[in-house]
């Protein structure tokens, strides 16, 4: 089976799925893992999985446009991240805090990290798509490395 087929396959065990900030990174930056990134963010938009991201991320992805003076691109990824069909931002909140600080307290991720599985752990998804092979000690719910898709 091809990288896709099986990406599509594996994203379709599930309704939910958490995105990591890597996945819009690769994505908007055209490498290697953009490919599959588009794959996933495709299924997302089709409406074949809902996807949750937090709006962490979104801070995250919109900080290296703002650094470069680029404000149109940042204010253009706000939008892209409130108007893509089938994505929820999952905000900061008290229940996304607590479970954030319960999973940091586990091992060894950083808080970021931490906040991402929580917030897309509240959000109700079963599976986290990342680029960060650091996650997959995360018992929580299954975690895709899109480099285990290459």
């Amino acid at each position: 089976m091809d990288k896709v087929k099986r990406l599509k396959k594996d994203l379709g065990d599930h309704k939910v799925v958490g995105l990591d900030t890597g996945v819009f990174i690769h994505h908007f930056g055209g490498d290697e893992l953009s490919e599959l990134t588009s794959v996933v963010l495709g299924q997302v938009q089709d409406g074949h999985v809902r996807g949750t991201v937090s709006t962490v991320t979104l801070a995250e992805v919109m900080a290296r446009p703002l650094e470069l003076g680029l404000e149109s691109l940042a204010d253009l990824y706000r939008v892209l991240f409130h108007e893509m069909p089938n994505l929820e931002l999952v905000a900061m909140d008290p229940a996304v805090a607590a479970r954030a600080a319960g999973i940091r307290s586990m091992g060894k991720l950083e808080m970021a990290s931490s906040i991402l599985l929580a917030s897309a752990a509240e959000a109700g998804a079963s599976a986290f798509v990342t680029d960060d092979p650091e996650l997959t000690g995360f018992n929580g719910m299954k975690v895709m490395v899109l480099d285990e898709y290459l």
